[in-house]
């Protein structure tokens, strides 16, 4: 069959062929390819019907099916779409898209009609061979659709946080308009990345390919944390992928139950000799620590802010956790003004400042 004008309605076997309109002219055969076939194959495709249908991030419904099997190719799935009850569904008037594809998404009903906000809907399909024979499963499935939005109605939501272990813990979801997405079919794997204040990506602050569970919430690997919380603010970039599009937010860090208070402390003194020097150290939650401890160092400015030259770097703390400075001559401090220090204690991974002041006497 080819090169064929239909000036009406075209049947094939009893079958009127969805998709061909009067006055259409269908070329090359690609309905039926010979009059040989019509008369040899008169078996429909062995076809278990629609398999799963999910609601996509845009509020269309996706259907999917294995794959009929015939000895007349192409096979092409008539998907039909009616709102409930199922009844009548399997009519052609019913028939909203032709496909050659095992996945759809669904948009609209036959008349062209966009999926309604809280409509319950029957999809099924069946499978058609090249020669019109259609098989005759009636395996439905419904769902019921928040309407065709236009744009993502997904939203992430969640926590991130340092707890007093100094690691960053978090837990995070999806939702829609009912609320947290918990179907497995529809959520993807999950990853997020951290940047800082200036728009800088954190190393070693960022995971990839995390699940969720079965209530749909989202739980990271808790890592050591090399976040200054004190001193710079930080935004996490969530990614995750719900019915197969992106879905991507930013969330703060906050501290978990306020989390570890930490104050750097400091004694700076000039002795006899008129030399400079100090014992530093930091304390957590009000008590001194002696262990997590990295490098401290310090500068002294004068009272308007200028840097006098004075200052020393990679301090190294005692058993006690005391970073002891190496005396330097202080001939720059006999003014008889105030001067600041600036001082800086790596502890549990993290850079610690404070300050403190120098009166220098007569």
């Amino acid at each position: 069959m080819s090169n064929l004008l239909f000036a009406g309605g075209a049947v094939v076997q009893g079958t009127t062929l969805s998709g061909i309109f009067g006055n259409q002219l269908v070329t090359g055969g690609a309905i039926q390819p010979s009059s040989q076939a019509c008369i040899i194959d008169l078996t429909p495709p062995t076809f278990g019907g629609i398999t799963l249908l999910a609601r996509g991030a845009l509020g269309q419904l996706r259907a999917s099916w294995a794959s009929a099997i015939d000895l007349s190719s192409p096979i092409r799935y008539e998907v039909y779409v009616q709102e409930a009850p199922a009844s009548n569904l399997f009519n052609v008037a019913n028939i909203a898209l032709v496909t050659t594809n095992l996945q759809v998404d669904i948009f609209f009903l036959a008349d062209g009609t966009l999926l309604q906000s809280g409509r319950n809907y029957f999809v099924g399909v069946r499978a058609v061979d090249a020669v019109g024979n259609r098989d005759n499963n009636i395996v439905s499935f419904s769902q019921t659709t928040p309407g065709i939005t236009g744009a993502t109605n997904a939203t992430i939501s969640g926590v991130f946080a340092v707890n007093t272990s100094n690691q960053l813990i978090a837990s995070f979801w999806v939702t829609d308009n009912d609320g947290v997405i918990n179907n497995p079919s529809r959520l993807g794997l999950a990853s997020y990345v951290i940047y800082d204040q200036n728009g800088s990506l954190v190393p070693s602050m960022s995971q990839n390919n995390i699940a969720a569970d079965s209530e749909g919430f989202y739980e990271i690997n808790p890592v050591i944390s090399v976040l200054d919380l004190d001193n710079t603010y930080y935004t996490v970039k969530v990614t995750i992928f719900v019915d197969g599009i992106a879905i991507v937010y930013n969330l703060p860090i906050t501290y978990a139950e306020a989390g570890p208070q930490y104050e750097p402390r400091a004694v700076f003194s000039i002795d006899a000799t008129n030399q400079l020097q100090a014992t530093i150290w930091i304390t957590k939650n009000g008590e001194q620590i002696s262990n997590n401890l990295g490098t401290a160092s310090y500068a002294v400015y004068n009272k308007d802010g200028v840097a006098l030259g004075i200052s020393q770097s990679g301090i190294v703390a005692d058993v006690n956790g005391l970073f002891k400075t190496t005396p330097v001559l202080a001939m720059a401090l006999t003014d008889l003004t105030h001067y600041t220090v600036i001082f800086s204690i790596t502890a549990d991974g993290a850079v610690r400042k404070g300050a403190i002041g120098i009166t220098v006497a007569e």
